[in-house]
This record gives C-alpha cells, sequence and structure tokens, in this order.
C-alpha cells in the first residue's frame, strides 16, 4: 500500500510539474508579443503624432537631415510630423512620391540660408512624382537675407500629379514665382490643390503655373508680390496652356503690384472658373486686374476694390466662349479682344456693376489684336464712366485700343452714365449685324456716337433716352440708323 501511495504521489507531482512549465512559456510568448505590439504602437506615434521624437531645429544646415527623415517617411507610405522650430537648409530638400509632411503652422518653418547663390528652392518636386502632401507649414525662400536671383520656395517640374498643399505659407521668393508649377503641353501637371494657403511675399509672382490640368486655388491669400517687380502679377497662367484651373474664394491684396493679379500670357487657360474673389487694390496701383486669354471661362461673382480705374483694375479678356458676369468693379473697366491667333467669339458679358476713372476709359469695349470679334452679348449691365475724361464712353462697339471688324454684336438692356457717348460705334469696314435694344441712357452728350460709316444693318429697338440730346451724333456723312 506504502509503494502504490508513493508512486501516485510521484506521478501527481510530474503532472504539477509540466503544467507549470507549460504556463511559463505561455506567460513568456504573451509577454514578447506585448512588447513587440508596444514597439509598433510607439513607432506609428513617432510619425502621426509626436513630431517631437523625430527631429528638432538647431539653428544649423539640418538639410542631410531633413532629407533622410523625408526619405525615409516616403518610403514607409506615412506621414512626416515636424514640430515648431526654423528648421535652415543650404539648398533644396527633394520630394519623391508618396511622402506626406505636416507642421504646426506657421511655427514650422523650413527657410534657405542666407547666402549669394542663385538658383535655389526650398522644394523640389522632380519629374514622374506623384502624391504628394504639404499641410500646416511654412516655407521661406529668406529673399530679405540673399543676394543670389532666382530663389523659390516650391519648385515643380512637367510630368507630375497629385499634389496637395494645405494651409501653407509660401513665402521669400525672388526674380521667379515664389512657388514655380512648370509642367508642358504634352507632359501636363495634374491634379494639384492649393486650399486655405498663404503667398506672404514675393520679388515677382506669388504663383507661376504652366502646362496644368486640374487645378484648383481655394480660399487662398495672396500678398506682397512685385516687391522687385512691380510689372508682376500675383498668379500668372504662361507660355503653355493650364486646363480646368478653379480659381475661387481667393483674397488679393496688392500694396506693389501694377500688373493684373491674374494674367494669362502666350498660352490659353481653358474651361476654367474665375469666381468670388476678392481683388483688392487700396493704393490704386492697379494691380488688381484680370487679364489674359482664355476659352470656355467663366469669370463672374468677383468683388474688386480700390483700382487706377482701367482694364488694369478691371477685366482684359482675350480668345472665346467666355463669360464675364455679376463682377463688380468700381474703379476700372472690362475690355474683350480677340485671340492669340484666331478670332474672338461667343462672348457674354452680362450684369456687371462698372465705375471707372481717369482719361479716356470706356466702361465695355471690345477691339484689339489681329483678328476680328463676332457672336458678342452685352447685357443687362450698369456702367459709369462720369469720372473719366475724354473719350470714355459707356459701351464701346468695335475699338478697344485699335479698331477691328464685329459682326452680329448685341447691346440690350444696360444702364448707362457718361459725359460722353452712352454707345460707341467705331470699327473696321465689313463690320454689319449691331443690335442696340432697349438701353437706357441716363447721362451723356448722346446715346449713340457714330464715328466710322463702316456697319451695316444697325437696328436700334426701343432704347431709353433720358438725356437732354436724344439724336444720334454722326462724325462722318452717312445714311441716318433708323430707330424703333
Amino acid at each position: 500500500m506504502r509503494t502504490k501511495s508513493t508512486y501516485m504521489k510521484n506521478v501527481f507531482m510530474i503532472l504539477i510539474l509540466l503544467l507549470a512549465t507549460l504556463n511559463f512559456a505561455c506567460k513568456k510568448e504573451s509577454s514578447e508579443d506585448i512588447i513587440q505590439n508596444t514597439t509598433i504602437i510607439q513607432d506609428s506615434a513617432i510619425s502621426k503624432k509626436s513630431g517631437n521624437s523625430v527631429i528638432l531645429s538647431n539653428g544649423k544646415d539640418q538639410r542631410k537631415e531633413l532629407q533622410d527623415l523625408i526619405n525615409t517617411w516616403a518610403a514607409k507610405n506615412e506621414t512626416l510630423v515636424l514640430p515648431s522650430g526654423k528648421f535652415m537648409i543650404s539648398d533644396e530638400l527633394i520630394l519623391p512620391s508618396n511622402i506626406s509632411i505636416e507642421g504646426s503652422g506657421n511655427s514650422t518653418e523650413i527657410k534657405l540660408t542666407s547666402g549669394s547663390r542663385q538658383g535655389r528652392n526650398v522644394f523640389k518636386i522632380p519629374t514622374r512624382t506623384s502624391n504628394i502632401r504639404l499641410k500646416n507649414i511654412k516655407i521661406n525662400a529668406n529673399q530679405a537675407a540673399n543676394t543670389g536671383a532666382d530663389l523659390v520656395a516650391l519648385y515643380v517640374t512637367d510630368n507630375v500629379s497629385n499634389l496637395h498643399f494645405e494651409n501653407v505659407n509660401f513665402a521669400g521668393g525672388r526674380d521667379r514665382g515664389s512657388v514655380q508649377i512648370k509642367g508642358l503641353n504634352d507632359y501636363q501637371v495634374k491634379n494639384v490643390t492649393f486650399l486655405n494657403c498663404n503667398f506672404s511675399e514675393a520679388g515677382r509672382s506669388s504663383l507661376e503655373l504652366r502646362g496644368t490640368r486640374d487645378v484648383s486655388i481655394t480660399n487662398c491669400v495672396f500678398a506682397n508680390w512685385g516687391s522687385q517687380n512691380p510689372a508682376s502679377p500675383a498668379l500668372q497662367l504662361q507660355s503653355q496652356h493650364n486646363y480646368n484651373t478653379r480659381i475661387t474664394k481667393n483674397t488679393f491684396n496688392n500694396t506693389l503690384g501694377k500688373q493684373f493679379a491674374i494674367e494669362c500670357a502666350a498660352a490659353y487657360v481653358i474651361d476654367a472658373e474665375i469666381t468670388d474673389n476678392k481683388l483688392n487694390d487700396p493704393n490704386n496701383l492697379g494691380g488688381n486686374g484680370i487679364s489674359g486669354y482664355y476659352k470656355n471661362t467663366l469669370i463672374s461673382k468677383n468683388i474688386f476694390s480700390g483700382g487706377n480705374g482701367n482694364h488694369r483694375s478691371g477685366l482684359e479678356i482675350f480668345g472665346q466662349k467666355n463669360t464675364l458676369s455679376f463682377n463688380t468693379i468700381p474703379a476700372g473697366s472690362i475690355a474683350i479682344a480677340p485671340g492669340l491667333k484666331e478670332d474672338g467669339f461667343a462672348i457674354v458679358i452680362n450684369d456687371n456693376n462698372i465705375k471707372t476713372k481717369g482719361d479716356n476709359v470706356g466702361g465695355i469695349q471690345m477691339g484689339n489684336g489681329g483678328n476680328n470679334l463676332s457672336d458678342i452679348t452685352v447685357k443687362n449691365n450698369i456702367v459709369d464712366t462720369r469720372l473719366s475724361k475724354g473719350n470714355s464712353s459707356g459701351i464701346v462697339v468695335g475699338t478697344y485700343g485699335i479698331p477691328r471688324v464685329v459682326s452680329n454684336i448685341t447691346v440690350e438692356g444696360n444702364t448707362i452714365y457718361t459725359n460722353a457717348h452712352c454707345i460707341r460705334m467705331q470699327a473696321l469696314p465689313g463690320s454689319k449685324d449691331i443690335y442696340l435694344l432697349r438701353n437706357i441712357c441716363q447721362e451723356g452728350y448722346s446715346w449713340l456716337g457714330v464715328i466710322t460709316n463702316t456697319f451695316t444693318n444697325v437696328k436700334a429697338v426701343g432704347n431709353v433716352k433720358n438725356l437732354s440730346n436724344k439724336a444720334t451724333s454722326y462724325s462722318v456723312n452717312m445714311s441716318p440708323i433708323i430707330e424703333q
């Protein structure tokens, strides 16, 4: 009995030992899993929340350190979070595909060191890259502390796509745009967003776009452009065509420029919208207008303030199939002209409120360029040129600078105040099919002034003449226009 009892006791002890060993092994494995998972969580926190664990500014050249971080986080396809601080760099940082950088606002600043070397950028996005995002950060090319030319905050080459910039302050550009996006017609830069950004300082233009498609610029503020060359617009679209550009709800505060706020030169902006912007020129320099070559573009509900009284503080639009509507222009004019190498046609100018000032400024004018104009509708505008002197008629059919051939022109339902002719007709031979319908001429030397005997088929119907001189004024011998 004793032997059997001893045997059972030994078996029981062995079982207890085995169970204890298994329990220890399980606890050890569980503990290792917890440690491993904690490491993963901490690593994620560094990338997404605690930017302070990644890098701190030290006042020295941190270009290499930042570039290494950018490359690392882009490879992981995670956001590089930078803390507050001023990070100095001696040369450009290259942004690869899939990089996302987020700071703490203006307190996170990446800034070029001072010097005299030219052609430096803060950030460069090279060709064939995509999916880049910058948020809550200041990018400063440091114009004030540099004598070298061509300093750019952000430089984007051709064949790039999917760029998103939100609450970014672009500053310190010299000689070129603070931001330059240089696509080509055949290798466009596509799908770019500027949201709530601040373009705070530029020697020339704040933002330059070439060869782009699907660019959106919304709720941004433009200021202090043209500090080196005042003959620079804030936003320049040039040299290569730009498609489907949306410029909406931005504020342009001009204090230095004399060359429009938005300008498109030597190429077209196509299928665009320029709407609901505020274009301010408190010093009346003439740098708050919109100018250039456009096709199938809506320019509407923009509110201008200040201005020098002519097209540089209003709308000067060349091209085809454009609509200019519901704009408020208190010290400027509207002028339209043909395209780069083509006639201008299918243009609507409606429901704008326009006041001019200065010498020889018409309220709404059409002409100029090397080609002609047709299918133009000028309707329901309020035009007041009483603060202008000289040749400052309310609506001018056929001449803006130089006369052109115009045809199928409808001027209807406009209310006009002027010291000159309410409507002036002056064009090249071959002009025809002019319809003057139900306009209200409140003040003026005459309701209609015909300067050239070059028009056929002119219809004048139902025009109201609240003037002392209700007759048509003719500068040449011609058969009178029959009024109905």
